[in-house]
């Protein structure tokens, strides 16, 4: 049987239904398709059907066009079906694939669209949206892989630098082929990102593009390219890193000083040592930071104290200032965690803190150099934090919160209460005027968290925070002792019953006084801004009748001019499942569409959470 007629009646029937039935009576190509039909149907009955089909077309009514033209379409469709083949011919082979590391996600139309239009738009307001849908895990998404790719040549380099150093490498090899695909070694903008991430993510692999890129032949290569492929090279480069290390270009300097720092070499430190000494500190303290390499911060260490001093023996303001400034970049730079030498230059400093605070300088002084280097004693090695920790009392209200945050890496959470929350309790923090002790106090509310509310929930990263990351490490250790809960109820302090109730967990106190301050705060609005903060902390702690307050707030906002309703919508989705039908009520009131859409996505999403 002959499969081409059927297609090329097919192919007719599909441009008849385009143009319209009424122009199918007499079709002539149609028409001339019939006789081949019915020679085939002597063979194969249902070629015949077709061709009575095709006839009904053309020979029938006009009032029947519509239909006799859609019965020989689904006949001439179902009959192909049955003939389409479903394998090819040959051996079977595997088909090469690279796995995604990681889990995958499945991320909703509504945060993909506006997502997908950040990385391949201009404008403000991208980056909080691409390190929003970072934080959330929305990039596990299969469909965000190659527009993420693809945003390493974004026009805003810190959305792609973003890009390149938090959401790329979540992919693993599986990036490598289009990395590859699209690098080029003349590039300015994304290409050298792109040899760092390949180098990143195979290092062996990318070697040779390393070297081609530093090949004196390659005329073609950037600048920028070199620059990066510099600050990839490794021990076995030295002495060229060295002679980089020299050169009058800031960018190059950089870049050699940014691969010295990771190599554990006698001429990599001398290199570093003589350096730091000159105009190329702050970059050459940068990268011992970043490279953490124990004998380099060991040379950091030597300078800083020689640096104090020098210090102590200034007289003049100006040169102070300029020495005392120089001094709290290099204690910004010393390396977290455990490095002797680190360790003990900031033992050394604490213990002159006295002897430093008498140098007074124009604009940075002794005093701001030790209290630097308490700020870094808080991260240093345990030791160093729990002098820091021992010490709370005479460290004053400037650095106690830098005391407390080095307790709660050292001691038990049951130790850190009796230590720290008479802070909470003195008497003496509600007197009028000057008061230390109040400032005290202000210093554990802000290092428990409790100095702010905002409506989204203190279990997730606040979208708007560019230094959550670093705020969640500084405050590592076990979760805080349950006391600390009851006495923030007892303080009736919103803002530490928001910090440090338990997701999950129900406290009946902090529940009860939650409830009283909503009430409170709804009762006497004249704005439902002003109940901003009790609501959120009510959604928060889990209070059963937290939805229908919500509802009764929201609805006070509907047709009101100037009204922000925004704050609703990152609240919904911390409510309970239950809550749904409770906060649907309200949409049929909303007067705005728009307004009632993202109501609705927002309940929308409340439904959908795991």
């Amino acid at each position: 049987m002959s499969i081409a007629v059927l297609n090329q009646v097919y192919d007719e029937a599909r441009r008849l239904a385009v143009a319209g039935s009424v122009i199918a009576a007499g079709d002539f190509r149609l028409k001339k398709l019939i006789p081949p039909l019915e020679q085939a149907g002597a063979k194969a009955p249902v070629f015949a059907k077709v061709a009575e089909a095709a006839k009904a077309v053309v020979e029938g009514p006009e009032e029947k066009g519509a239909e006799n033209l859609l019965e020989l379409t689904s006949l001439v469709t179902a009959v192909l079906y049955t003939q389409g083949e479903t394998g090819l011919a040959g051996e079977l082979q595997p088909i090469e694939t690279v796995n995604l590391s990681g889990t995958l996600a499945q991320t909703p139309a509504r945060v993909l669209k506006p997502l997908l239009e950040a990385l391949s738009s201009t404008g403000s307001g991208r980056l909080e949206l691409v390190k929003e849908a970072h934080q959330q895990g929305e990039f596990r998404d299969l469909r965000l892989v190659k527009p993420a790719l693809n945003g390493l040549d974004d026009p805003y380099a810190e959305v792609a630098d973003f890009l390149a150093e938090k959401v790329l490498p979540l992919y693993g090899a599986a990036a490598l082929p289009e990395l590859r695909g699209k690098y080029n070694p003349a590039g300015a903008k994304g290409d050298p990102r792109r040899l760092k991430l390949m180098h990143a993510l195979d290092p062996a692999g990318t070697k040779e593009l390393v070297k081609q890129a530093l090949d004196p032949a390659h005329k073609e290569v950037s600048k920028e390219v070199k620059v990066a492929a510099i600050g990839l090279l490794g021990p076995e480069d030295l002495d060229f890193l060295i002679e980089q290390a020299g050169v009058k270009a800031q960018d190059v300097r950089g870049a050699a000083y940014r691969a010295l720092a990771k190599i554990d070499d006698p001429k990599a430190v001398a290199v570093l040592e003589k350096a730091l000494a000159g105009k190329d500190a702050d970059a050459v303290a940068r990268e011992i930071e970043e490279g953490r390499v124990p004998r380099h911060v060991e040379v950091l260490a030597a300078e800083l104290r020689s640096g104090v001093d020098a210090l102590l023996k200034l007289k003049d303001k100006k040169a102070a200032g300029q020495a005392a400034y120089r001094l709290v970049m290099l204690v910004n730079c010393l390396p977290a965690g455990s490095f002797p030498a680190a360790d003990a230059v900031l033992l050394d400093l604490f213990a002159r803190r006295a002897e430093l605070a008498k140098v007074k300088g124009d604009h940075h002084s002794g005093s701001d150099v030790a209290e630097t280097a308490i700020d870094a004693m808080a991260q240093a090695s345990p030791a160093v934090a729990a002098v820091l920790a021992d010490a709370h009392a005479a460290v004053g209200a400037v650095n106690l919160d830098d005391a407390f945050r080095a307790a709660r890496r050292v001691p038990t959470p049951a130790a850190v209460y009796d230590r720290f929350a008479p802070y909470l309790t003195d008497p003496a923090a509600a007197k009028k005027g000057t008061n230390p002790a109040r400032d005290k106090q202000e210093a554990i509310v802000g290092e428990l968290n409790g100095r702010y509310i905002t409506w989204f929930s203190r279990s997730a990263p606040d979208p708007d925070d560019e230094d959550a990351d670093a705020d969640d490490a500084a405050r590592d250790g076990p979760p805080p002792d349950p006391r600390w809960l009851d006495l923030a109820v007892k303080m009736k302090h919103l803002g530490l019953v928001d910090a440090l109730h338990e997701p999950g967990r129900p406290h009946p106190a902090a529940q009860a006084f939650a409830k009283a301050a909503f009430d409170e705060a709804f009762a006497k609005a004249k704005s439902q801004d002003q109940v901003q903060d009790p609501l959120s902390v009510l959604v928060h702690v889990g209070h059963p009748d937290a939805a229908a307050a919500l509802a009764a707030s929201y609805e006070r906002t509907i047709g009101k001019a100037n009204a922000n309703t925004y704050w609703y919508y990152y609240l919904i989705p911390h409510l309970p499942k239950e809550a749904a039908p409770v906060l649907e009520a309200v949409i049929p009131k909303v007067k705005d569409p728009k307004e009632a859409d993202r109501f609705a996505e927002a309940i929308q999403e409340l439904k959908e959470k795991k």
